[in-house]
């Protein structure tokens, strides 16, 4: 665990890569859209969203993790940036995501970080944040009931 990111947006791009190769589709476009994920433009300086994955190594938890109503809550993270955010799908107007982070030997945490809610559609991504050493979450609510992803 600890501050690095484990995992490599590479098989990101190259399942992307791979995909269009089978889809036809220019391998350039698909790779490009692969690398970002549209995103609020505020965050910790330097952040990006470049080449997100999901991690699945989480300390105490799942990542994603499916709300008992469907939505799913899950903790976005870019190898290149070293930040991460968070993202709510399957849902509806009003519901809401934001991230967390704390230092992996501490108890108390920071947040909520990046606070947003679902304003149209079904998921909205919060600004991305440097882990800063730290480990992150995400964290969501729908009807009443929060639930969060394990640490990472």
């Amino acid at each position: 665990m600890g501050t690095q990111f484990r995992r490599t947006g590479f098989l990101l791009v190259l399942a992307a890569a791979a995909a269009a190769c089978d889809s036809g589709e220019d391998v350039g476009q698909v790779s490009a859209a692969a690398m970002s994920e549209a995103g609020p433009s505020s965050g910790d300086p330097g952040c990006t969203q470049e080449d997100p994955f999901t991690p699945f190594d989480t300390m105490d938890g799942d990542n994603p993790i499916t709300m008992q109503n469907g939505r799913v809550i899950e903790l976005r993270a870019s190898n290149r940036s070293k930040c991460a955010w968070g993202r709510i799908s399957s849902g509806a107007p009003g519901e809401e995501v934001w991230t967390e982070r704390k230092d992996p030997t501490a108890n108390e945490h920071e947040g909520p970080l990046g606070h947003t809610k679902i304003d149209s559609g079904t998921a909205k991504y919060t600004p991305a944040f440097k882990n800063d050493g730290k480990v992150m979450r995400a964290c969501g609510t729908s009807q009443g009931k929060t639930e969060c992803t394990g640490w990472f």
